[in-house]
C-alpha cells in the first residue's frame, strides 16, 4: 500500500512523503542504475523500467507494506523512497528502509526528515511498538540518521555483503516505542535501551510539532 501524504518541516527545510506514481518509476530506473546509489543495498543489477513498474504494482497491493516517495523542498519529483514492511497485524512490529536515489540530495538532512516522519506515522497511524532496520556498518551517514531518531544497534551480520573487492558487515537496528515500554518490558527496561529510548521520545515529541498530513 502507499502511505498518506505527510509533510515535515525543520529549520525552514521541508520534505513531503507522498504516494508513488507509476510514472515515477522512470526516475527510479535512472537512480538505481548507479552502483554508488545501490552500494549499501541488496541490489546487484540495474533495474529495467518493466521491473520497477512490476515492483510498483506489487507494493501497491501489499497489505503489510507502506511506501512513500520522498520529495524535498526545491524538487518537483521524488528523490528517493522510504517504507515500512512486514507490518504485522497483531504483534505491533515492522521493518523500515530508505534510499535517497538522487545523489544531489545526499548530506542535506532528507533521510533524517524521512525517518522522523515515517516513524511518527508508524506510531500514530499503524500503532507500532517496535521497528527493525538494517544498515551496512560502513554506511555511516545512514547509521547516523537512524540513531538520531532513536534506533539502536542491536546486532550484526558478519561479512554478509560483497562490493568492489570489499566484504561488509551489516548492523541490525531496533527502534522501541518509548511510550509503550511498560507494556513491552513489564520486568523493567534493559539498561542498554535507556539512551535510545530517550532519543526516540525526543524524536516523537519533535515530530508531533512538525509533521502534518497534507
Amino acid at each position: 500500500m502507499f502511505g498518506n501524504p505527510v509533510r515535515i518541516e525543520l529549520e525552514n527545510f521541508g520534505v513531503v512523503l507522498r504516494p508513488l506514481k507509476k510514472s515515477d518509476m522512470v526516475l527510479y530506473v535512472e537512480y538505481l542504475q548507479h552502483l554508488e546509489v545501490t552500494m549499501f543495498t541488496n541490489m546487484t543489477f540495474a533495474p529495467t523500467l518493466t521491473k520497477e513498474e512490476e515492483w510498483w504494482e506489487k507494493v501497491g497491493n501489499e497489505p503489510d507494506t507502506v511506501i512513500w516517495g520522498i520529495v524535498p523542498d526545491g524538487s518537483e519529483v521524488p528523490v528517493g523512497v522510504t517504507g515500512l514492511h512486514g507490518v504485522h497485524p497483531f504483534w505491533g512490529c515492522c521493518t523500515s528502509g530508505v534510499i535517497i536515489g538522487d545523489r544531489n540530495w545526499w548530506g542535506k538532512g532528507v533521510a533524517y526528515r524521512a525517518h522522523l516522519a515515517r516513524t511518527w506515522y508508524a506510531v500514530n497511524i499503524l500503532n507500532r511498538a517496535t521497528i527493525q532496520s538494517q544498515v551496512r556498518t560502513s554506511n555511516t551517514a545512514s547509521l547516523k540518521a537512524l540513531l538520531k531518531v532513536g534506533y539502536r544497534v542491536s546486532g550484526k551480520f558478519d561479512r554478509n555483503c560483497y562490493r568492489m573487492k570489499l566484504w561488509m558487515d551489516t548492523y541490525t537496528l531496533s527502534w522501541v516505542n518509548p511510550f509503550r515500554v511498560g507494556e513491552l518490558y513489564p520486568e523493567g527496561v534493559p539498561d542498554e535501551l535507556v539512551e535510545s529510548l530517550a532519543r526516540a521520545k525526543e524524536a516523537l515529541e519533535v515530530a508531533d510539532k512538525v509533521v502534518k498530513f497534507i
